[in-house]
């Protein structure tokens, strides 16, 4: 066997045991999770489309990917549920996960969604050593009562909280922020969201 043929040899049996180490992962897939406390959801109950976003509000992809997040919504109104889920990548992100704490806190006094777009929309405002009193700003802004707000911030049920989310990601695997989930279908950041999403959300609806 000439040394050409040897190497085709070899490649032909190292992809076949990556494609068969693919599929024994596939195999142990486990099913997430839909669900969410109602305060993180948006849209009709029984809405024809539920989207499921995992995402970070560090991740400066998850920011921008809130404009083509809001137009679906808008244009679809009516017809399309959002569920969001947490998904700290908390190595990269320093400051991920107490950005989660506070925006879980402040939807359990009814203001998830006005916190979640300050994150996003102030990204800059408070990403770094200033994060604690820039999401106490946050808080007195929206006139949360801060002491019942920072109370819940210390709940071991609020970490536990963003642990699921996290966990139903990975189940979902998840690598990535944003990922969205439109009827189950994976579709990954806005620009993706945009282009493939709409055509797919149509599709769904004609079903």
């Amino acid at each position: 066997m000439d040394r050409l043929t040897r190497l085709i040899a070899s490649t032909v049996l190292v992809l076949g045991a990556c494609g068969a180490s693919y599929l024994v992962a596939r195999g142990t897939r486990k099913p997430f999770s839909v669900e969410a406390p109602e305060h993180r959801g948006k849209g009709a109950a029984d809405a024809k489309i539920v989207i499921v976003e995992f995402s970070d509000f560090e991740c400066p992809a998850c920011r921008v990917a809130q404009a083509p997040l809001k137009n679906i919504l808008t244009h679809y109104q009516g017809k399309v549920r959002l569920v969001y889920k947490h998904f700290p990548f908390e190595r990269m992100h320093r400051w991920a996960r107490p950005a989660a704490v506070a925006a879980e806190c402040a939807g359990r006094q009814g203001h998830f969604w006005p916190f979640h777009d300050m994150l996003y929309e102030r990204q800059d405002k408070w990403v770094g050593e200033q994060c604690e009193q820039v999401l106490a700003d946050f808080a007195a802004e929206l006139k949360l009562d801060e002491a019942a707000w920072n109370e819940c911030r210390k709940n071991a049920d609020v970490n536990a909280a963003i642990d699921a989310d996290s966990a139903d990601g990975k189940n979902a695997w998840v690598g990535a922020t944003p990922t969205f989930f439109i009827n189950g279908k994976r579709f990954v950041g806005g620009h993706n969201l945009a282009e493939r999403g709409v055509p797919h959300i149509d599709k769904e609806l004609k079903k």
